[in-house]
């Protein structure tokens, strides 16, 4: 997974160091994310255009520090081209289970993963 830092490389390092919030998206393929410091970016559209990310909404959205990470549960409609809502949205949650935590790692962060905007059924997958 190449790890994309913006607006720069030093910007997100010192917003590490400093343990500021920071935002990811990752790309849905595994291929490709991107990190901001969160005060730079309002919105994950605009994060994953910057870092050509560009299918619309196909990447999991992540705003994170070293303690813990809250994942932005929104399955698109689109997911894996899987037309029974309740087998996408068991699929985007083991995908994302699989590749947030690799991210995570990657990046060099073990912080808790908390789920947020999760159908309340998510639990029987």
């Amino acid at each position: 997974m190449e790890i994309l830092k913006l607006p720069d490389t030093e910007t997100v390092h010192e917003a590490v160091r400093a343990d500021r919030p920071l935002m990811a998206a990752i790309g849905f393929d595994g291929s490709k994310a991107a990190v901001v410091p969160s005060a730079y970016f309002g919105s994950y559209e605009l994060l994953a255009a910057s870092a050509g990310i560009r299918e619309d909404g196909a990447y999991f959205m992540l705003s994170f520090n070293s303690q813990s990470a809250d994942w932005n549960f929104k399955c698109p409609e689109q997911y894996a081209y899987i037309y029974d809502p309740d087998e996408r949205t068991a699929a985007y949650y083991r995908d994302g289970l699989s590749m947030i935590p690799e991210f995570l790692m990657m990046f060099g962060y073990f912080s808790k993963l908390n789920i947020t905007n999760a159908p309340p059924d998510i639990w029987s997958f």
